[in-house]
């Protein structure tokens, strides 16, 4: 952490901690070093509501937020992750998602993304429906 101390005093801009946000433990030593903000994912801090009362402290610190997916995560793992966008106190650095990546997905129909804009889902639950043939094409057997 004393080389990110050293590089927030020197940054004439303020500097994000993506990969090592896991808990608020995290947020706050990375906020004592003097990061400008930090990404939250759900699978790294263990559901949304871990991840909720992440955002919430890391507004209390003054941190900017982003709200990102892991990379090549499904339109339910991206629909989840724009739940949380919806939901916690400030989104200033935007969302990151990354279903588009997927040359198929295991929706239905994926979520849309356009002009670089995608809608929190209206349907029920997350708001996408299981493409149940593709999860049968791609599961894998014996792990």
């Amino acid at each position: 952490m004393k080389g990110l101390t050293t590089l927030t005093r020197i940054s004439p801009i303020p500097i994000g901690a993506d990969e090592g946000i896991h808990s608020i433990a995290d947020i706050e030593a990375h906020a004592q070093c003097g990061a400008g903000g930090v990404s939250l994912k759900l699978i790294k801090l263990g559901g949304f509501s871990a991840a909720l009362e992440a955002a919430v402290r890391a507004n209390h610190l003054g941190l900017s937020l982003n709200v990102a997916a892991k990379i090549a995560e499904s339109s339910i793992a991206s629909a989840a992750t724009i739940h949380l966008a919806c939901a916690v106190p400030t989104i200033d650095w935007g969302v990151s998602l990354t279903h588009f990546y997927l040359a198929e997905d295991i929706v239905r129909e994926p979520l849309p993304l356009r002009d670089g804009l995608v809608a929190l889902p209206v349907a029920p639950g997350l708001g996408v429906e299981i493409d149940e043939d593709a999860v049968h094409r791609f599961r894998v057997e014996g792990l």
